[in-house]
């Protein structure tokens, strides 16, 4: 019989995570909701700190700084010392320990009473897995070889590997050779409740874009290049765009800037774009999970999405759309154009997608995976 796991969480950065409602945070709050979870241990790079590193990776061109400043092991040591330091300061009551990501350690604690405790980590993202949305020349092999040599050596360590994804740990055992028995798909809940899509009006031909950054990775551009094209062969379609004020001043389409999902009313009206919506519409060239197409799915709305990333696994595996080659905006345009004039197939497949999140993304599916692995630590 094993004993009743108690974790600590580990989570560089609790408070921005929490503001933003990120998926780590939910994960942990569910574990705690549950009581497998005994406390959450903050910690930070103090900021003079944190803006050395910025500065030592300056770069004029934008994306390359901003990816060197990501690929950095030396603020990863630095990282790690710190997250050290503030385990080993709990006084939590804890027999294990779930971090998450992989840009620090928490391996050395010396002669500490934690030296022998299990450690676990949750990911949406690897270093091989970041790299394929990298541009080839942004950041230099030398650079490369190191990050994934410090995440190598944290994998080796770990007891166990949580993903969110099955994309994501295939990865974690084809590119870093780890066997398949360690990395665990534990999945992701999600943030929104299972809703009734039975009586679901797809007559709107409204399309929904919904993105907080980076408007051309996302397939911003390559959806409005479609959709001039649509608009020509049926002027009733419409796009609404949600997450900034892109600058889209044009017929049919609306722009709905930044909406905090933790102040109601905005909370209100981003339910309302999913509501008003007949299709859910994310070209992204690059989408390490894609929170966004399970809300979506809760929606009962049928996605188009690219055949890059975790995208397919999500849409095509759950029959809830469909994926197309990044950047190619003639099938875009077909593809929406097929979807719009038929509501039997938009109803099909936003069941599909709605049946999926019921079974499958649910935050208490989420945390029976892990908590069943690490009972055998325990």
């Amino acid at each position: 019989m094993t004993d009743p796991v108690k974790l600590l969480g580990v989570m560089q950065g609790l408070s921005f995570q929490e503001r933003k409602g990120s998926a780590f945070f939910r994960l942990f709050s569910e574990l705690m909701a549950s009581g497998y979870m005994d406390q959450v241990t903050d910690f930070e790079i103090p900021k003079i700190v944190r803006k050395a590193f910025l500065v030592s990776n300056f770069s004029l061109r934008a994306d390359r700084w901003k990816v060197k400043d990501q690929l950095d092991v030396k603020r990863y040591r630095v990282a790690s010392r710190f997250a050290r330091k503030a385990v080993l300061g709990s006084r939590a009551d804890f027999n294990s320990i779930l971090q998450i990501g992989s840009d620090y350690s928490l391996d050395t604690f010396g002669r500490s009473q934690f030296s022998n405790v299990p450690v676990f980590s949750f990911h949406d993202n690897n270093i091989s897995s970041f790299l394929k949305s990298v541009a080839p020349g942004v950041v230099g092999d030398k650079r490369k070889l190191s990050v994934y040599n410090f995440e190598k050596d944290i994998y080796g360590r770990l007891s166990s590997i949580f993903t969110m994804s099955k994309t994501l740990r295939n990865s974690f055992i084809s590119d870093f050779g780890l066997p398949e028995d360690k990395v665990i798909y534990a999945g992701f809940g999600s943030p929104f409740g299972v809703r009734d899509v039975k009586e679901k009006s797809y007559s709107s031909k409204n399309i929904l874009f919904v993105a907080s950054h980076s408007f051309e990775s996302k397939g911003g551009k390559d959806l409005l290049a479609a959709f001039r094209k649509i608009r020509k062969l049926d002027p009733e379609v419409t796009l609404t765009l949600v997450g900034r004020e892109w600058g889209v001043d044009e017929p049919g389409v609306k722009c709905i800037g930044f909406l905090d999902k933790r102040n109601a009313e905005d909370l209100r009206k981003y339910h309302e774009c999913f509501e008003l919506a007949s299709i859910f519409v994310l070209p992204s060239h690059r989408e390490a999970f894609g929170e966004v197409f399970i809300e979506a799915m809760s929606f009962g709305l049928p996605c188009i999405g690219t055949r890059a990333g975790v995208m397919p696994e999500l849409i095509e595996e759950n029959n809830a759309g469909y994926v197309v080659t990044p950047g190619d905006k003639d099938e875009i345009a077909q593809i929406i154009l097929d979807l719009i004039s038929s509501e039997d197939e938009l109803r099909y497949l936003g069941a599909n997608g709605q049946h999926a999140v019921e079974s499958e993304y649910q935050w208490s599916t989420v945390t029976s995976r892990i908590i069943s692995q690490i009972e055998k630590f325990v």
